[in-house]
């Protein structure tokens, strides 16, 4: 038998390159990098048939990701029942959510800083910014509130309140605040919200009825320089569909 094929079980190790493309948005190098991420903690502990290889694992957890429903072929490319799909999906998620510290964080380096801002000056004009933040959910399905830098790195995610949660009550609740109120001085810069957010010291949005040439050059800039945000969050719900519950 082959080492690839684990009692008829596929992984993306079968697949072409372009099938991993289709059914699992991710390269078949990039996967790899994702089983090596966490063999360590869902290390296989017998080999009983409950032990699936890491590869079979990801593969479930990818396709399901990918197209947002567990009836959607993840079965057909891994011949493997829904329930243990659905139980493995959840602990590699898990596992995923622990390492959340290592790829999304919101460096206070001041280098880092100047870079940010000068890359988002670069898109039109405005000056000093950090973050675009967004809220994304209605009435009482989840929700996600989530900032970005200019590079569309996601450096914040907040998934914790139903959508019906106005977006003051999520940002207080955050661990937002703390790096950018003034008596904290880690941060230089401001985020740029939509007119859900209060406006702050920190917490830029747009002006309400702006009458003068300079005030509607302020809210253009502002609306272009912060439109970075829903395209990284159209980006991402392209590539993970199981994102397409929060529109």
């Amino acid at each position: 038998m082959s080492p690839m094929d684990f009692r008829g079980q596929y992984s993306y190790l079968n697949l072409s390159e372009e099938q991993s493309m289709q059914h699992l948005h991710f390269t078949k190098e990039v996967l790899t990098e994702i089983c090596h991420l966490l063999q360590a903690d869902l290390q296989p502990q017998s080999r009983t048939r409950s032990a699936w290889p890491m590869a079979v694992k990801v593969t479930m957890d990818l396709n399901f990701f990918a197209s947002g429903s567990f009836q959607a072929g993840a079965d057909d490319i891994c011949n493997i029942t829904l329930f243990v799909i659905h139980f493995c999906t959840r602990e590699k998620s898990e596992a995923l959510y622990g390492k959340r510290g290592e790829y999304i964080s919101f460096s206070l380096a001041r280098e880092k800083q100047v870079e940010q801002t000068h890359g988002f000056t670069m898109i039109a004009g405005f000056s000093m910014v950090q973050s675009a933040i967004v809220h994304i959910g209605r009435d009482s399905s989840p929700s996600m509130s989530s900032w970005c830098n200019h590079t569309q790195s996601i450096k914040q995610v907040n998934a914790w309140f139903p959508g019906s949660s106005h977006n003051a009550l999520i940002l207080q609740q955050s661990a937002v605040p703390s790096a950018f109120e003034p008596l904290q001085q880690q941060t230089r810069g401001w985020l740029l919200g939509d007119e859900g957010y209060p406006l702050t010291t920190w917490l830029m949005t747009k002006l309400c009825n702006p009458t003068t040439c300079g005030q509607h050059s302020f809210n253009e800039s502002h609306a272009i320089t912060r439109n970075l945000i829903n395209q990284t969050i159209g980006m991402f719900k392209q590539c993970f569909r199981c994102l397409d519950r929060f529109g």
